[in-house]
């Protein structure tokens, strides 16, 4: 209705706002907060299965509130975070004691992979409920920005669980029912625990930043890989190269178990449990040829002699050393994984090109999994210069670490996958293997391979889209493949009829890959 003044506009409150405060309260939260829930329950599951157990030390056994607590700030290595105690003693009378700070670095992968697959799961069905409920595609805007809210929503948890977490105790002295045994020794004995929370809330938001861009962009990048040979190739190859890994270091940490629980130590056994594929990938790795590696290094003062400072023992495949022969099997575990990954590229009707990415691929990413499968330990032990000759000063510092040298696990890793990726497929065909036969790439008389409503042009290039091509006759449905199956397929023929719409340019981003796919006319 126009006044006096004109018709005028309607007042929007939110357009007053800063973007990033609007983007803050004009989004929809409650798919990235149900998405993490899942996750958040894998890490307090954790916790409360390691602070269970109450034979930590009969007597003088901690409550298991400070348990959980320690038990939670060990949950969240798997963020990332370092796990730390600080221990105070006593030494003689007067109120002189020492006190330890030890600072261990290792991933329980165990809880890793159950973090990332129950966030992957809570991402996928908020996807689903969304599409069944809007029926809209995902846009590369609502993509990155479901990105951003789960990565935010999961550093926030993470923040909060490294506030909860950590737990201060000493053991109980004089009491009724718990007397001092220790003859005045526990007067000042006491421990704590705590988590360097601060740097799994980094690891946390980027790891749920990138597994919800997987989950809400995994179609306009399959797409995006089907429109380019290039992309196509690399995608293909990181597919079977995941498939692969995901096979050989089950398997691995399988076998890894069975090493472990052959010792016969009901709590070496229960422990392995949390570190089960960096014990596989550490087995692996020594069946492959690299070398496994335990040191002790000083830092800028120590207390070590010079003769135990810098001590280093290492064990290879090649230089078993003091080991028995038996560890040679491990080997087997190698050959198997050249196997599995030369079949996957026979199986796949890779060309050497396509072979080669797939060594490359996945020469790279067990190597990089094989690096996080280590551990490293500091010890520093404030005071202690006050007892011995410090040439600095400084409080004397002490560093382990145990796992694969880098060098000697990447060339290993690399000259297994070119065996496997380029040799194998040449040696099964010799054989008289054949690969299955695969079906078409897409249907008769459909336009495009559909996926969650989506349509491109997947033609190799503007120029094999003929114009005069006859419309697809009536009849029978014909049943189009997923997208995975496309790139299974790895066919870089384009379908039978183009779709219409602009074709794609020689770079840059094409926009109908985002394109909604539009009903076939009746």
């Amino acid at each position: 209705m126009a006044g006096r003044w004109g018709a005028g506009t309607a007042y929007d409150p939110a357009a007053a706002q800063a973007p990033v405060l609007r983007w803050l309260t004009g989004s929809d939260w409650r798919p990235a907060l149900r998405a993490v829930i899942a996750p958040t329950a894998v890490l307090l599951l954790a916790a409360l299965l390691t602070a269970l157990p109450s034979s930590y030390g009969d007597l003088y056994a901690a409550p298991f509130g400070t348990r959980f607590g320690a038990a939670l700030a060990a949950a969240l290595a798997a963020l990332g975070a370092p796990f730390e105690v600080h221990m105070s003693m006593p030494i003689g009378s007067g109120g002189t004691g020492l006190s330890y700070e030890y600072l261990l670095r290792a991933l329980p992968m165990t809880v890793a992979a159950l973090w990332l697959l129950a966030l992957w799961l809570g991402l996928r069905a908020g996807l689903t409920r969304w599409q069944a409920r809007t029926g809209e595609q995902v846009t590369r805007p609502r993509a990155f920005g479901e990105a951003a809210r789960t990565g935010l929503v999961a550093a926030a948890v993470t923040l909060l669980l490294g506030l909860l977490c950590g737990s201060d105790w000493q053991p109980p002295r004089g009491a009724d029912d718990v007397p001092d045994l220790s003859g005045g020794f526990l007067a000042g004995f006491g421990f704590t625990v705590d988590a360097g929370w601060w740097e799994a809330l980094g690891w946390s938001f980027l790891l749920a930043a990138l597994t919800a861009l997987v989950v809400y962009g995994t179609d306009a990048m399959r797409w995006a890989a089907w429109r380019n040979a290039g992309v196509r190739g690399w995608a293909v190859a990181a597919l079977a190269a995941g498939r692969v890994l995901l096979v050989v270091v089950g398997v691995a940490s399988a076998a890894a178990f069975v090493v472990v629980a052959a010792q016969g130590e009901d709590a070496p056994t229960l422990a392995a449990l949390a570190f089960l594929p960096n014990l596989g990938l550490l087995l692996l790795g020594y069946g492959s040829g690299a070398t496994f590696e335990l040191g002790r290094d000083h830092g800028t003062a120590s207390y070590l002699s010079a003769a135990e400072a810098g001590q280093r023992a290492q064990y290879s495949f090649f230089e078993m050393r003091d080991l028995t022969g038996d560890w040679r099997w491990a080997g087997l575990l190698a050959l198997a994984a050249a196997l599995l990954l030369g079949w996957t590229a026979l199986r796949r009707g890779l060309d050497t090109a396509d072979r080669l990415r797939l060594a490359v691929v996945h020469g790279a990413g067990l190597s990089l999994l094989m690096l996080l499968a280590g551990a490293g330990l500091t010890v520093t032990v404030p005071g202690l210069e006050r007892f011995t000759a410090s040439a600095t000063g400084g409080a004397p510092v002490e560093h382990g670490s145990g796992g694969l040298t880098f060098a000697t696990l990447l060339a290993a890793n690399l000259i297994w996958a070119a065996a496997g990726a380029l040799g194998v497929p040449p040696l099964l065909t010799a054989l008289g293997v054949r690969a299955p036969l695969r079906g078409a790439v897409a249907g008769e008389g459909s336009g495009a391979p559909g996926q969650d409503g989506y349509a491109a042009d997947l033609s190799a290039s503007p120029t094999e889209a003929s114009p005069s091509a006859a419309p697809p006759s009536p009849g029978p449905a014909a049943v189009v493949p997923a997208t995975t199956d496309l790139l299974d397929s790895h066919d870089r023929s384009a379908p039978a009829v183009p779709p219409q719409g602009p074709a794609r340019s020689a770079g840059g981003d094409d926009a109908s890959v985002w394109r909604k796919q539009e009903p076939a006319d009746g």
